[in-house]
């Protein structure tokens, strides 16, 4: 029986089979070695399957797995997907214990321990590697350590992304040694308690009493001089090359932006990721040129744009910027994420043309959507030449969506945790964006036969890792250049074993490989992936063996930090309609109104009127409010002091229209929203930018703008 048929036909529940976790990591210069150990323990009266899934960095490498079963050291084999599968499906129908890793996604794994009887405790060790990223005199180390629920409906199997257990705790301890050119560095952890050492050996951190509901992240200062590294990797009868450098920061004066920034203000923003999206507001307006554009959106189930299109910055619009950040809220229900990008793509489409400003988006985010939901809106940024610089934030964003989003349309994504200051990232993307493109680096190596590998998206100042497989497996010089500028030279001599680098150089590979070549290069550096799956079997003694099939159990992950419960409940399991958060009111009363029998409703005084009746009353009422907004000053506007500027005749026929379009005027909000509404149905002259800001000054909510009204 599959593992497919047996989960469904013995109903699977969730639990907390996890006992305890243990990380250690090795930083050796730019590159990290962790290995994540995880216990499990069955405290039932029957034996169980374990289920648990788990992120890992997108550009991590698979080192290897092992496990101790049954008092058994055992160690695992990678091999072809199916393979693994029937392997593991063999020895839990023989009565053995097993365990299975497999990939569900990029960025995503699962690992499955099969017959783990009553009692009993098992020990998986994980064993992975990968790069540490580098900018501005910094290096970043992020380690994705729980995952996120996602809006939207999933392509995976419900067991394999259960909905997170608030009642659960997953403990963790973790070492971090750091050797090599970060030892002795400045470092500082914004995600835990951690506690400092040094030995002849290098740096150790310490962290205790953690739990599996956040990311771990460090950040190190880079010494005096940045980076220049290079080494030759042994890859059997064949090398390869792998160069560290810092690209040359930008002498050119910035140019000038069209920027539409996106904030989240779904339900799972709530807490921390929304604190850091306003202070994201902030920092974009005091750090816009006079010569930039500007068009915020908020989105969550409806997308809610601040300013009616991009506004030339100016200090009303910074002031305007300023004064709503605090309206900035996770109160717009789902993650529609896709629509959101639309609507910014269509902002910066409709703006002034060849006007020689570079056209890009900021997009600020805890990426809680399923990666198939961007796959159209990304091919459409790349068609428009749009990027998408994309701001994580959150104890535990969903890089694995965010970050192809921003590296196929030629942008970067950056990560800001909680307690993390985001201006200083707002402003390296808001560097990068001014760039009218990545920079173009090509490196040359004297083996003629070499292959080299793509480089990332890299800009200005940011680190740059290069590889190239060298068949020969003899020395090699290497020249970088940047444009037309000749970096570096680097001279690799002698081939070292470095395992891996080697795996790193594998898993780039695999990603940049047509599809055809990707299973061979999966076996060939032991990776996991769509193609390949790692397994081991403990084959117990007759008297040993497991009776029937196991109970299939998944390991519920914790509640993330920071993140409401009953937004990852609703995001994880859909509450019914209407339930997921509070519905604004306007959407409210839009519903009520298209809910409404119109076949069987009388007409409205409106539609009484002739077309050129309907044209005065409008008319007459952007007049009238113009005279109270922007002439009289009065810091109060109703119905009564818009028809004093309104012919008596034209009183009855204004308030059947206002009635028939839904609106009230009630206060200096709805003047506001009415003023734009008329305007956007092509009545009176258009709004000056000064006026366009007074109107978004004057709104007591962004909730509210007009964008979202009916």
């Amino acid at each position: 029986m599959s593992r497919l048929t047996r989960r469904h036909t013995r109903r699977a529940s969730q639990t907390g089979l996890l006992a305890d976790s243990h990380l250690q990591v090795e930083i050796t210069d730019l590159l990290a070695e962790y290995r994540l150990s995880h216990r499990f323990r069955n405290e039932g009266d029957e034996a169980v399957e374990a289920v648990y899934t788990f992120p890992v960095p997108l550009d991590a490498a698979f080192l290897g797995m092992e496990a101790t079963l049954a008092d058994e050291h055992l160690t695992a084999k990678v091999e072809a997907k199916a393979e693994a599968t029937r392997q593991y499906d063999d020895a839990l129908a023989e009565g053995d214990s097993a365990v299975l890793l497999e990939s569900l996604r990029p960025g995503l794994l699962c690992v499955n321990l099969g017959n783990l009887k009553p009692g009993e405790d098992g020990e998986i060790v994980l064993r992975f590697a990968a790069p540490l990223r580098s900018c501005d005199g910094a290096v970043r180390f992020s380690l994705p350590l729980v995952h996120r629920p996602r809006y939207g409906r999933s392509v995976l199997d419900e067991l394999e992304t259960p909905a997170p257990d608030f009642a659960v705790e997953h403990p963790l301890a973790a070492s971090i040694h750091v050797r090599g050119l970060l030892a002795g560095r400045p470092v500082s952890c914004a995600t835990h308690a951690v506690r400092f050492a040094n030995d002849p050996s290098g740096t150790i951190l310490q962290l205790n009493q953690a739990t599996l509901d956040r990311d771990l992240v460090l950040v190190f200062d880079l010494p005096e001089g940045g980076l220049g590294l290079a080494r030759l990797v042994k890859d059997g009868e064949a090398a390869i090359g792998v160069l560290s450098f810092t690209a040359p920061t930008s002498t050119r004066a910035p140019e000038p932006c069209e920027l539409c920034l996106v904030l989240d203000g779904s339900g799972s923003m709530q807490g921390d990721a929304i604190v850091q999206s306003r202070a994201a507001l902030r920092a974009v307006a005091e750090a816009l040129h006079a010569d930039d554009r500007i068009q915020v959106l908020r989105f969550g189930s409806s997308v809610v744009r601040l300013f009616r299109r991009p506004m030339q910055v100016s200090d009303r619009v910074r002031e305007a910027l300023h004064a709503q950040a605090g309206a900035v809220d996770a109160n717009l229900g789902g993650t529609e994420m896709a629509d959101a990008l639309e609507s910014a793509i269509d902002a910066l489409r409709t703006g002034v043309a060849n006007d020689g400003r570079n056209r890009a988006i900021i997009l600020v985010t805890d990426g809680g959507v399923e990666p198939e939901e961007l796959v159209a809106v990304r091919a459409q940024a790349e068609a428009e030449g749009i990027r998408i610089f994309v701001v994580a934030v959150g104890s535990s964003a969903g890089v694995d969506v965010l970050e192809p989003l921003a590296t196929e349309t030629r942008a970067v994504l950056e990560r800001a945790v909680p307690a993390e200051p985001i201006d200083e990232v707002v402003l390296r993307q808001l560097r990068r964006l001014r760039e009218a493109r990545p920079l173009s680096i090509q490196v040359e190596w004297s083996d003629a036969k070499a292959r080299a590998l793509p480089i990332s998206v890299t800009y200005p100042g940011d680190a740059v890792m290069a590889m190239a497989f060298l068949p020969d497996g003899k020395p090699v010089r290497a020249h970088v250049r940047v444009g037309d500028e000749h970096v570096y030279a680097f001279t690799l001599e002698t081939p070292e074993a470095a395992p891996a680098l080697r795996a790193l150089a594998g898993q780039c590979a695999y990603q940049h490989a047509a599809r055809d070549e990707r299973a061979a290069l999966a076996l060939r550096y032991g990776l996991i992936s769509q193609y390949t799956s790692a397994v081991l079997v403990k084959v117990r003694v007759a008297d040993d063996k497991i009776d029937g099939l196991p109970r299939v159990k998944a390991v519920s992950p914790m509640l993330p930090h920071g993140m409401a419960l009953r937004t990852a409940y609703s995001m994880a399991a859909p509450l019914p309609t209407g339930a997921y958060l509070d519905i604004p009111r306007f959407q409210c009363r839009q519903a009520v109104h298209l809910s409404m029998d119109l076949s069987a409703a009388e007409p409205s005084p409106t539609e009484l009127l002739t077309a050129e009746r309907r044209q005065q009353v409008m008319e007459a009422l952007h007049a009238a409010l113009v005279q109270c907004l922007f002439v009289d000053g009065r810091e109060h506007v109703d119905i009564d002091r818009v028809l004093a500027h309104i012919a008596a005749d034209l009183h009855e026929d204004v308030r059947g229209y206002l009635a028939d379009i839904n609106r009230d005027l009630t206060d200096i909000h709805a003047a506001c929203g009415l003023l734009e509404y008329l305007v956007e149905q092509g009545v009176g002259e258009a709004l000056s930018e000064d006026e366009e800001v007074y109107l978004v000054q004057c709104r007591k909510s962004w909730l509210a703008a007009p964008a979202s009204k009916c």
